[in-house]
């Protein structure tokens, strides 16, 4: 979730710097998630699109099912988002620049955790480097300790 929720919150504000009203950026993100393939990949979009849909069958809001998700999801940044929205909803608050920072926040996050993978990948493989460099030494340093022995 932490890995697409910053494109979703980017995708929220062209949509609304463009002139869309909340409701209907949201929807229109949910129609944009179905209609890739790759939905069903991504947790968060599978989720969304799930919400999305069953508030059209039952006739519910979908930012307020959009939020009690975000609360119920035990991710931090998602409740954060989600209250973001609602506040923007309820209250009219400035939700474009609210937006604009906390995206900024998981944009950081995000390479954040990427830099933390490199790193880890970078140390697990600086054992198999280490035996392919002794390797390398044995096969080049045997030759001449063997030609040294005969002599």
């Amino acid at each position: 979730m932490l890995m697409a929720l910053p494109s979703f919150i980017n995708r929220l504000l062209l949509m609304l710097n463009s002139g869309m009203v909340l409701q209907e950026a949201m929807a229109s993100i949910a129609l944009n998630y179905k209609a890739a393939a790759a939905y069903e990949t991504n947790g968060f979009a599978l989720s969304f699109v799930e919400i999305y849909e069953s508030s059209e069958k039952t006739g519910e809001n979908f930012l307020k099912n959009f939020c009690r998700f975000g609360r119920e999801s035990h991710v931090k940044e998602l409740a954060r988002v989600a209250k973001i929205i609602a506040d923007g909803d309820k209250k009219g608050i400035d939700l474009w620049d609210k937006l604009a920072d906390e995206g900024e926040n998981l944009w950081e996050e995000r390479k954040r955790i990427a830099l933390e993978k490199i790193r880890i990948a970078e140390s697990k493989m600086s054992f198999p480097l280490g035996i392919l460099l002794m390797a390398l030494i044995l096969i080049t340093a045997a030759p001449a300790m063997l030609q040294m022995y005969i002599n």
